[in-house]
């Protein structure tokens, strides 16, 4: 069963990255992403301007472990946490969840995501009875459709004017992975 797996060690290590649990001293770190303005274009949160909201942020990651609502790995590199990803929004019945994730932005352009995303892909479908993982993505994003085509997840369709968004009403595309998907990439 999906709840299951929040009693496991989900560290995850690679050659060059560490995925691990978030934890209160990620506080300073997790600020620097959310504050920056161009990490946060395409996130449905604006730029956070006092470290509180990084704190109420990292409560509701870290709260997302104890509840089972949320899996949220702080991405390590070089021994600094410089971005978060994870699954959200499980429906049991429909064995499916969301994936979320954002990257300092002296961090991008270096591969990090899409090995930190592919380690996660790995994990929910080698531990789970998930069969479908979701993104949606503004479709101004090229950044990240790129990464989702990468990594092997499929466009399926544009929802239009589907979110309130930095006070407008957004376009976004939906992309989706099959355990059968992964399995063929």
């Amino acid at each position: 069963m999906l709840t299951d797996i929040f009693d496991e060690d989900m560290t995850l290590r690679s050659d060059r990255l560490i995925l691990r649990r978030l934890a209160k001293g990620d506080r300073d770190d997790l600020y620097e992403i959310f504050s920056d303005r161009e990490v946060m274009r395409y996130y449905d949160v604006l730029p956070f301007d006092d470290i509180a909201q990084a704190e109420e942020m990292l409560d509701r990651f870290i709260g997302g472990y104890s509840d089972r609502s949320m899996m949220r790995w702080g991405i390590e590199y070089n021994g600094k946490m410089v971005g978060t990803c994870g699954f959200f929004g499980f429906k049991e019945d429909c064995k499916k969840a969301e994936m979320g994730y954002e990257l300092n932005s002296s961090f991008q352009r270096m591969g990090i995501m899409s090995e930190a995303l592919g380690m996660i892909l790995g994990f929910i479908f080698d531990k789970t009875d998930i069969n479908r993982v979701e993104a949606y993505i503004e479709p101004e994003n090229t950044a990240s459709l790129a990464t989702a085509e990468k990594l092997g997840f499929v466009r399926e369709g544009t929802l239009r004017q589907y979110e309130c968004c930095r006070g407008g009403i957004i376009d976004i595309t939906v992309w989706g992975m099959l355990r059968s998907d992964r399995q063929k990439h």
